[in-house]
């Protein structure tokens, strides 16, 4: 008699869920692309149909226990377990994400923030391990995060602390998406990196980087942009050294905050990780807090696309 975790990643683009061993061994997973064309009820009811599959192919034997793990992209009042207007779920204001999954296994159930549950998987089995105060942070379309505050993630009032990508660096800066201005998540997200490539061809720069879309402008990418840094071009390279040197001002009010032991970068963008680091760490030397800058280690994610699962699966591990 065995105890076994399903871990669900829950992002904003793909699925991911495995299944989990109470010391982090990961031995069945799969993902799917997330489908909004049917509605985002279609979308809960067909992520329930998948993960019940996962438990009937992947959990060997007689089990004594299963408990599930859900992260989810969007923020959560934990108090309520319900989404709060989540971006990239329309429709599912107000969700009762418990009460849902709850009637559909009769199985302990934790719910948890996706970039909370990357953080808690880089601490379990990644770039954390060992870490009790440390913070996540996810670079991807948008910019996410988790705190970790003595083993603890720290949740808030209601559930939706952490976010990390919606510190104002500028309050004259672009538009975020959040309805805000100068927001990290508009200098540091791929979206950020694409918005910075189109302003410096504007100007006329980047003549280089546009020719890799036939003149295209609205067909560049984030990976187009880190591409183009690979091989050299002038304004690829400066857009990453910018945001480098933005996503630095965030880490410097983590790192005076939260005088966390590590920080941990993850995230699609993170793949740029030469790029930008340098300029990033070196605003954190220089304006961090002298008795903390010097201590704090900035560290790129080891878990991959694997940290969201394991992290909801230690969620739901460590649910009372």
């Amino acid at each position: 008699m065995e105890q076994y975790l399903v871990g669900v990643d829950a992002g904003g683009t793909n699925i991911r869920m495995g299944i989990v061993t109470p010391d982090g061994r990961i031995f069945k997973k799969t993902q799917y692309p997330m489908d909004m064309s049917r509605g985002s009820l279609a979308m809960m009811d067909e992520l329930a149909s998948r993960i019940q599959g996962v438990i009937q192919e992947g959990t060997p034997g007689v089990l004594s226990e299963i408990r599930i793990g859900i992260g989810v992209a969007g923020p959560i009042d934990m108090r309520r377990d319900v989404l709060v207007a989540p971006p990239n779920l329309p429709g599912l204001h107000e969700f009762r994400l418990r009460e849902f999954f709850q009637e559909k296994f009769s199985l302990p159930i934790a719910i948890e923030n996706d970039a909370n549950a990357f953080t808690l998987g880089e601490g379990w089995k990644g770039a954390a391990r060992g870490c009790r105060h440390y913070i996540g942070i996810t670079l991807g379309t948008g910019v996410g995060g988790g705190i970790v505050v003595a083993g603890k993630i720290l949740h808030g009032a209601d559930g939706m602390g952490g976010e990390v990508g919606h510190m104002v660096l500028n309050p004259e800066g672009p538009l975020c998406g959040c309805g805000g201005r100068g927001c990290l998540e508009v200098y540091a997200s791929g979206s950020g990196i694409r918005r910075m490539v189109l302003e410096a061809i504007k100007k006329g720069e980047g003549k280089e980087t546009l020719k890799r879309n036939r003149g295209d402008l609205q067909k560049i990418t984030s990976e187009e942009v880190f591409e183009a840094a690979q091989e050299g071009d002038e304004t690829a390279l400066n857009v990453f050294n910018e945001m480098g040197g933005y996503l630095g001002l965030g880490l410097v009010n983590l790192v005076n905050l939260f005088n966390p032991e590590k920080i941990v970068i993850g995230g699609k963008v993170s793949r740029a990780w030469d790029y930008f680091i340098r300029s990033a760490t070196e605003v954190v030397h220089q304006r961090a807090m002298k008795g903390q800058r010097g201590k704090v280690e900035i560290v790129r994610a080891e878990c991959g696309d694997d940290a969201g699962i394991l992290g909801a699966a230690y969620a739901a591990l460590k649910m009372e």
